[in-house]
């Protein structure tokens, strides 16, 4: 049985009302929700048809917390499954429209795309409203960066554009506003709105194709749970009737519709638990979400606040770095606009004699590597530290955790050439993205069938993996250099008889390069003959050629499967559209489940004697043994410092503005939060996010360092034009940590 802390024990006690719980990294969180639960049920605070309903962020939480809460209700002697109900916000809203789907409007076969096709939908929402709008490359282009000129800049625009769209939709769909309200209060502004103009165009299309499908994404979802819960009152009081107790866990990330539902279910009297960490609210980039709803919450006058600040996850010299992070942002950060940061409490060790004791204390297991380091020498000094201390600890786990899902597949390259075993918690694996990659370079070659350059770099992948010595390597270049020159491929593909390329080759090369390019031709002409069958058939066909491994034939096959989809939502691409789909995949920028345990409950101490390479984000929730921090310089972890860069700030926007941060910010402003706000001069909502972003970036440091156990490695580096600087926290931190040292010693 769950034997709880002093802290504990006070959420455990609760039987009526609200509560807002302010919890530590490693409290305990979801063991006390999960008792919580169960000893509700045993006290037969449940009727017959009743449920405590356990409201928590992502699938994997379902899980977990589902299993935790069967085990407690089998311990109170009582039959498990019964009296609970854990799901997602999403999984919640689901199940509301699935129940009275008329309630919001939709028939009873409405679907649900997913992420996946909903990105395909609003790219072809973009790709046509540009098609419609080009002047607004000069309009808010840098006359230095001309996307005409530059096929590269052109994706990048469609990339920026798709961002800002997608945000506006979300944004849009959480405050509850329909295409026709924004225009309706578009056309009553007597100043233009070119971005808001283009938000909304974008989304009345995105819209319009899903009403086509009969369908609605996730943010739909939340909506229409909300306006389904508003327009019937008797279906709302059954609902709260059926829910008496409402857990919710994450509540830091919840956004304001998120948390309108959950209020209209708990009603006036309901008894409601809120349960997050401020300080590990780090998904405000991606989403609607934002911890000040949580904060406020704490403070209304009927919720009882309530802290978890003890935590048995980390050594107490961890939980003290932890700390001066807090202390430092909150009383010393330079920037005074960053000083509510992050929020108190601070993190305290266990009780003496509690059944999750702190790790014993290890002041040298802290590293803060202030030496400069380029971005290469700083891949290539953690692997090899990696690498030694999992020869030294084989029984231990360990984790790099990286700011972006780019620098992870770097690091995962650099531990190739050392021979770490690893796993990998990214958008996609090494093994994915290798395959996609290959698979792309065939495609393209056939869709651009006289492009030697093309041609002469897919024969050199291929060949990468076959060279064993240095001959077969300079054997592999020379045949690469040959088709690089080849000025007209039809004369080596498909040549005539007084135009064959081979043919003039013949008396300068040698017999065993002859036959290669022979070899190679058939494979290509093989491939050129499948071109015609449809995209998933042609992957298959070009798999078989290509891999022998039943993992690699089993990846091409789920590949297969992703573009066969692609092509069903989309029967007018052709194979340069199916090629950019599989490079979105090869450069790791969308998700692709695989055979991964990214999308299940992921276990750090099931790879003992490996290293985990996961983004700082996908790593909450777990711990690690040892972890390294890399990249905390100020591109990553900006402080809204002067001579900071920023991501949403890209070189080929005019002015260098955030178009993102301008687009919503006047998006919320029309919508009647900060009205003022509207009409703003432009670049001011740029400044702002500045602030909002370093804000989330702090934070993500705090979960960074808090996912350690008992040892820990933070490093920089220069970024890739060498200008970037230590991240202000870092730079904070390794004073500290020196002066701590120091003390200890004399």
């Amino acid at each position: 049985m769950f034997n709880p802390r002093p802290k504990q024990a006070e959420v455990l006690r609760f039987r009526k009302g609200k509560i807002g719980v302010s919890a530590v990294p490693g409290s305990g969180k979801t063991q006390t929700l999960s008792y919580l639960a169960a000893t509700l049920i045993a006290e037969n605070r449940i009727g017959e048809d009743q449920e405590v309903l356990i409201v928590t962020l992502v699938n994997s939480a379902v899980d977990n917390f589902s299993s935790r809460v069967h085990g407690f209700v089998q311990d109170f002697g009582l039959l498990p499954g019964l009296g609970y109900r854990v799901r997602t916000l999403h999984g919640l809203a689901h199940d509301i429209v699935r129940e009275r789907p008329d309630l919001a409007g939709l028939s009873e076969r409405f679907q649900i795309i997913d992420e996946r096709e909903a990105g395909r939908i609003l790219q072809e929402a973009v790709n046509n409203w540009l098609r419609v709008h080009p002047e607004f490359f000069t309009q808010f282009g840098d006359l230095d960066h001309d996307p005409s000129r530059n096929p590269r800049l052109q994706k990048r625009w469609l990339e920026q554009i798709a961002q800002i769209a997608n945000s506006f939709i979300s944004q849009a769909k959480d405050l509850r506003a329909s295409p026709a309200e924004i225009y309706e209060r578009l056309h009553a502004l007597e100043e233009p709105q070119p971005l808001l103009e283009m938000g909304c165009d974008i989304y009345a299309s995105y819209q319009q194709s899903l009403h086509y499908r009969t369908a609605v994404d996730f943010n739909d979802l939340i909506r229409l749970a909300f306006q389904a819960l508003s327009s019937d009152p008797k279906f709302l009081e059954r609902l709260q009737e059926r829910w008496p107790y409402i857990l919710e866990d994450e509540a830091q990330d919840s956004s304001r519709v998120q948390e309108e539902i959950l209020r209209l279910l708990t009603g006036r009297h309901g008894n409601w638990v809120r349960v997050g960490d401020p300080n590990q609210a780090i998904y405000e980039t991606f989403t609607t979400a934002d911890p000040q709803f949580l904060l406020d919450f704490r403070r209304e006058t009927d919720v009882s606040a309530r802290e978890l600040p003890n935590s048995g996850r980390s050594t107490q010299s961890i939980i003290t770095l932890a700390n001066h992070l807090i202390e430092w942002t909150r009383n010393r950060h330079p920037n005074p606009a960053l000083r509510q940061s992050l929020a108190l409490p601070l993190i305290q060790p266990t009780p003496p004699g509690d059944p999750q004791p702190n790790p014993p204390d290890n002041p040298e297991g802290i590293y803060l590597y202030s030496n400069k380091l380029t971005p290469d020498k700083e891949l290539e000094l953690v692997a090899k530290s990696v690498r030694n201390w999992l020869d030294a600890n084989p029984e231990k786990t360990a984790a790099i955790l990286v700011p972006r899902n780019e620098r992870g597949a770097k690091i995962v390259d650099e531990l190739k050439k050392y021979g770490v075993r690893y796993v990998e918690l990214l958008r996609s694996s090494l093994s994915t993205r290798q395959t996609a990659n290959l698979l792309s370079l065939v495609l393209r070659c056939l869709a651009e069938p006289g492009a030697s350059s093309r041609l002469s770099n897919l024969y050199r992948q291929i060949k990468l993996g076959e060279e064993e010595n240095e001959d077969q390597k300079k054997f592999h270049q020379n045949i690469t250099k040959l088709i690089r020159q080849c000025s007209r491929l039809e004369e080596y593909l498909w040549p005539l008889l007084e135009q064959d390329w081979l043919m003039e080759l013949s008396e300068k090369q040698s017999p065993e390069t002859l036959e290669e390019l022979v070899e190679f031709r058939e494979l290509i002409r093989r491939w050129h003959n499948a071109s015609q069958l449809p995209v998933d058939q042609l992957v298959l066909t070009i798999a078989q050629d290509l891999f022998t491994s039943p993992a690699d034939l089993a990846l091409a096959h789920k590949l297969a499967l992703v573009l066969e989809g692609a092509s069903n939502a989309n029967p007018e691409w052709h194979l340069p559209q199916f090629v950019q789909e599989l490079e979105t995949i090869a450069q790791n920028q969308r998700k692709f489940t695989g055979f991964s345990e990214e999308d299940t409950a992921f276990d750090p101490d099931q790879h003992r004697g490996e290293v985990v390479i996961a983004t700082v984000h996908k790593a909450k929730g777990l711990e690690w043994d040892r972890v390294y921090l890399l990249s905390v310089n100020n591109y990553d972890y900006p402080s809204a410092e002067p001579y900071d860069q920023y991501i949403g700030e890209k070189y080929y926007v005019r002015d260098r503005l955030n178009l993102q941060a301008e687009t919503i910010s006047r998006l919320k402003a029309l919508l009647g939060i900060d009205p003022d706000k509207l009409y703003w001069p432009e670049g001011t909502a740029t400044q702002e996010d500045r602030i909002k972003y370093a804000e989330e970036r702090i934070r993500l440091l705090y979960v960074g360092i808090t996912r350690a156990r008992e040892e820990l490695v933070v490093t920089w580096n220069t970024g890739q034009r060498g200008e970037s600087r230590p991240a202000l926290p870092f730079t904070a931190l390794e004073a500290f940590w020196k002066g701590e040292n120091h003390a200890q010693d004399s």
